[in-house]
């Protein structure tokens, strides 16, 4: 307990002693709460401990199939015309991770269904009316079709996508809501690099048939057969913070265990759960090697080292797909693994349990 929580409880029992004290409001004083004393005293209401969360820890390997709501803008290619070689999307304002919902009124949700639009506003010579989607922004584009002279097709020089897909590991669910976390951290496109957002999707198991190893300067990962018609549930959200929805139904097996305040972290030993063969959940054991101090969510939490030896020969450290393994500590489930540092495959990042349960909706 730190020197700052003894002061309060300090205060809280004196401030009681002293309303018992002084005869104001007898019983009913006395039974003032922790929580209105510390107000009263001027101390603010975050101060007050926050009901204690209780989630089922994961570990079980999961694929991930995820579609944007329009179409995710994944870069430019340039368009070779009588006069020269241009990209009239980039031309226009357009930008890697940006969305195109809808093309003159009309929403647009597979890559093929822009064409017919395309080609009738070259052939009239007239521009194309973009609503696009921007981080948290819409925006209106004016874009014009050009035409390329090798196939005599307008184009507006924009390689557009709209699904994606990968393997991690669920990170916890809460049984009353069926409320989910995955991953630990966003999943992005590879060519543009950027957040693959707003999605929907949904979430299968996964069974690993292998795992290629990670050594110094090389990520290992996981590899897996996803089944697409056995579903878990759904995806509903992709944030910094992880994949996050709901599933059908409750996963056998699973116990409940209490979610640390990121403040109960602390350095030395603990446990993750993982699937290294198959799809068997088995825990192995981690160091903390360092708690990072954040007054806001971030993604960088704490580090984290194999220790395991068992885990070690199967993997050489971290690998993709490990992504998500629960981090349980003194009982209590503290956070997800991360990221592996490329130059040491045994060390990592880890992510407070609290910024993924904010994400899932839970607190």
């Amino acid at each position: 307990m730190t020197v700052r929580h003894v002061s309060y409880r300090f205060l809280f029992f004196f401030l009681l002693l002293l309303s018992v004290w002084t005869g104001n409001g007898n019983l009913i004083q006395a039974q003032t709460t922790e929580h209105e004393l510390l107000q009263s005293a001027g101390f603010p209401a975050e101060k007050e401990e926050r009901e204690r969360i209780f989630v089922v820890p994961g570990g079980q390997s999961v694929g991930l199939q995820l579609q944007t709501k329009g179409l995710y803008v994944v870069g430019f290619h340039f368009i070779s015309t009588d006069s020269e070689k241009q990209s009239p999307g980039e031309t226009a304002g357009l930008l890697p991770g940006d969305i195109i919902v809808s093309v003159n009124k009309k929403k647009v949700m597979e890559p093929q269904s822009i064409r017919p639009f395309v080609q009738s506003a070259g052939e009239q010579n007239k521009p194309l009316q973009l609503t696009v989607r921007r981080g948290g922004e819409t925006m209106q584009l004016s874009v014009t079709p050009v035409q390329d002279t090798q196939t005599n097709m307008y184009k507006l020089g924009v390689y557009i996508k709209n699904r994606s897909a990968g393997i991690g590991t669920l990170t916890f669910y809460e049984p009353k809501s069926k409320k989910y976390g995955a991953l630990g951290h966003v999943i992005s496109d590879v060519q543009s690099g950027k957040p693959f957002a707003p999605v929907r999707g949904t979430i299968h198991p996964a069974r690993i048939t292998g795992i290629q190893k990670a050594a110094e300067g090389v990520p290992g990962e996981k590899t897996a057969v996803i089944p697409p018609d056995d579903q878990w549930g759904t995806v509903t959200a992709n944030t910094p913070f992880g994949i996050f929805g709901r599933l059908y139904a409750d996963l056998d097996g699973g116990r409940l265990y209490p979610a640390a305040h990121p403040d109960e972290v602390v350095e030395g030993p603990a446990e993750i759960l993982t699937v290294t063969e198959n799809e068997k959940v088995e825990k192995y054991k981690v160091s903390i090697t360092r708690t990072i101090q954040q007054s806001k969510p971030g993604i960088k939490s704490m580090i984290i080292k194999m220790t395991d030896a068992r885990l070690i020969g199967k993997t050489g450290g971290i690998v993709q797909g490990m992504s998500g393994s629960p981090i349980i500590q003194n009982g209590r489930i503290i956070g997800a693994v991360t990221h592996v540092f490329v130059n040491d495959p045994l060390s990592g990042y880890g992510v407070h349990i609290d910024w993924m349960l904010k994400d899932a909706g839970i607190i």
